[in-house]
């Protein structure tokens, strides 16, 4: 269906009913430029210019939309692809809880902003920095939710599969994947998804176990098709690399607790990760792996609107046994670059017989979970924020130390208001790595930046 067509659609639907429903409509407009310190150039990334929330009521029901517009500074592309539209689903309030049926964004865990068991909605990596919702994609997805006194069950169904949206290709951003061109996709043959979460209130906070059946966000490396055919006419062969996503449970634990003006929040989840079946002649790579993602935070709120926070996020991997199954074309290859004799000069097929012999099971990385755990395994945030001028200005500060290797990183953030529903919004962010092999902090150095930008809500 036509982006622009589905973006009016709900308002076709919602306007013969209008008079007998309340419809609402809010919104923001978001302009701001991403400037690098280092030398004050434009970071060319996509940013989302503003965003309309459309919701209509009727007895116990409810329609709401997301849309956003995204666009760039430099050569921006006018098209209807600007359009995100990020959720439309229908809710329905019956006697039991409530039921949702649509595109929409899942939100689990008690952590603020970095969840382990958070595993529903794919990650959106251009916006990896902002906090909550604004950072994940909508699916298609079945929601029911039943109370029972102290405690509520949700049941999610996820028909189609979504991954993380990642930045290929961008040479703007930090952390460059490294995707071999022309690699092959194996999406998942299954993509039915389904998780449960059950929440018991206690009388100061809640505690919550839940239980995801899906499929890694992120890909990884399944295997190489080897296509020795060309070496027979004094050619060299040729490499495609497959890449897929790993079949992975999910099962979590995560508690929040109110001890006076403290918060206690713990998160804890296991993944237990398999590469799927592939019935393709292919020189195959599998991982049976084992992992646990932890988040503990403290926070303390004073009485002059002072919030301090620390947070403790950590992966532990238990196990990650690998292996590589060589395909045929592989055992070819290397008997056939193996022959003085074959067609190929020695120039030539000695060093792909090196090249061949090089290629090996790459190490295990985690395809869910926080989206911190693609810098680091084991991290410290410390956080403060503060308002202040009859609550006009707020003011908050974060600090992130990388305890696995030297990195660290400053984010320093203000939001004056100048009038009602318009707000000024700088925030600076800054990043030191170490001179370790693949520091994700030494990436991010170049990164660091100062955001200036208006809000204007509505």
């Amino acid at each position: 269906m036509n982006k622009i067509f589905s973006l009016i659609l709900p308002f076709i639907i919602l306007l013969p009913l209008g008079l007998s429903g309340q419809i609402n409509l809010s919104g923001e407009v978001t302009p701001g430029a991403m400037l690098r310190i280092s030398d004050g150039s434009l970071i060319d990334l996509p940013f989302r210019v503003g965003t309309l929330s459309a919701g209509y009521a009727f007895g116990d029901f409810e329609l709401n939309t997301t849309t956003s517009i995204e666009s760039r500074w430099i050569d921006p592309e006018f098209s209807e692809d600007m359009l995100q539209f990020r959720e439309a689903y229908l809710m329905w309030y019956p006697a039991f809880g409530e039921v949702k049926l649509g595109k929409m964004i899942h939100a689990w865990g008690a952590a603020d902003a970095n969840n382990p068991t958070d595993n529903l909605s794919p990650y959106d990596y251009y916006y990896m920095f902002l906090a909550g919702t604004d950072r994940k994609l909508g699916t298609f997805s079945i929601v029911g939710k039943a109370y029972f006194g102290d405690v509520q069950l949700e049941v999610i169904a996820i028909p189609e599969f979504e991954s993380n949206r990642l930045p290929l290709d961008e040479p703007d951003f930090p952390i460059q994947l490294p995707v071999p061109p022309g690699a092959r996709y194996w999406m998942p043959e299954n993509e039915f998804e389904i998780g449960a979460r059950i929440q018991y209130a206690l009388g100061i906070g809640d505690i919550s176990a839940s239980y995801f059946r899906g499929h890694d966000r992120s890909f990884s490396p399944a295997g190489m098709l080897v296509n020795v055919s060309p070496v027979f006419v004094g050619e060299e062969p040729s490499f495609t690399h497959q890449l897929t996503y790993r079949k992975t449970d999910v099962i979590g634990l995560d508690a929040v607790l109110f001890p006076g003006n403290w918060t206690l929040r713990g998160e804890f989840a296991y993944f237990l990760s398999k590469t799927p079946e592939i019935d393709f002649d292919m020189s195959r790579i599998t991982y049976d792996a084992k992992y646990l993602q932890s988040v503990i935070q403290a926070e303390y709120s004073f009485s002059n609107n002072v919030q301090l926070m620390g947070q403790y996020i950590n992966t532990n991997y238990i196990s990650t046994e690998s292996d590589l199954i060589p395909g045929s074309g592989m055992i070819t290859a290397q008997t056939t670059l193996q022959d003085p004799n074959s067609p190929l000069p020695d120039s030539i097929r000695i060093p792909m017989l090196a090249q061949l012999g090089s290629f090996g099971v790459p190490e295990f990385s985690a395809g869910m979970g926080t989206p911190f755990g693609l810098i680091s395994d084991q991290v410290v945030v410390l956080s403060t924020m503060v308002t202040t001028l009859d609550n006009d200005l707020e003011l908050g500060a974060m600090f992130m130390i990388n305890l696995a290797e030297t990195g660290y990183m400053t984010n320093l953030n203000s939001s004056y208001t100048l009038w009602e529903g318009l707000n000024l919004d700088a925030t600076l962010s800054y990043f030191i790595g170490g001179d370790e092999e693949d520091n994700k902090f030494k990436q991010l150095e170049d990164f660091s930046n100062l955001n200036l930008g208006l809000t204007v809500n509505f």
